[in-house]
């Protein structure tokens, strides 16, 4: 009879128990940096979570890409707002890095107000590394021909996560 009652008593603390944990995992993830910005190399880098950057503004679009089957919804802050959240005005070139160390430098023609953005969601919802996440560059390709070239293209960082400004007297590999 005892151990019944334990039973019971344990089956009712992981009833209440396990939806707190999973309201403590989320609020773990939406606390997880995703985006290192350096903005000086005698400054520690501003870190960004889900959070952050959903507080920023947004911007949604459905496109195809070179790099998925169908079209999807990506939505996310444009990188300028990104940039001006963390006080830096998009006047000098900025390298994006990927986590597989892939890195390119957005020239400041590159970067308008609107495009392109560090879309945080696909399809409405957080995505994994897996689906090239959790953050990836990308820019409305079926919207503008001028975004179909081989430069926007490849400055479609996924898995970004770091912004670097490259400072005056950097060479094209600078960060690296």
């Amino acid at each position: 009879m005892e151990k019944c009652r334990l039973m019971m008593l344990f089956a009712t603390v992981l009833t209440i128990a396990t939806p707190l944990l999973k309201a403590d995992r989320a609020l773990a993830d939406d606390a997880e940096v995703l985006l290192s910005v350096h903005v000086a190399k005698d400054m520690p880098p501003i870190e960004l979570t889900d959070a952050d950057l959903l507080s920023m503004e947004q911007r949604s679009f459905v496109t195809s890409t070179l790099w998925t089957t169908e079209r999807h919804s990506f939505s996310g802050p444009p990188l300028r707002e990104v940039l001006e959240q963390v006080g830096v005005e998009p006047s000098q070139p900025v390298r994006l890095v990927a986590a597989n160390d892939y890195a390119v430098t957005f020239e400041t023609e590159m970067i308008d107000d609107d495009y392109p953005i560090i879309a945080n969601r696909l399809d409405g919802e957080p995505f994994s590394i897996r689906e090239k996440g959790p953050l990836w560059v990308m820019y409305p390709f079926d919207q503008n021909p001028k975004y179909k070239t081989e430069l926007h293209y490849s400055h479609s960082v996924w898995q970004l996560i770091e912004l670097r400004l490259v400072q005056p007297g950097d060479g094209p590999d600078a960060g690296d």
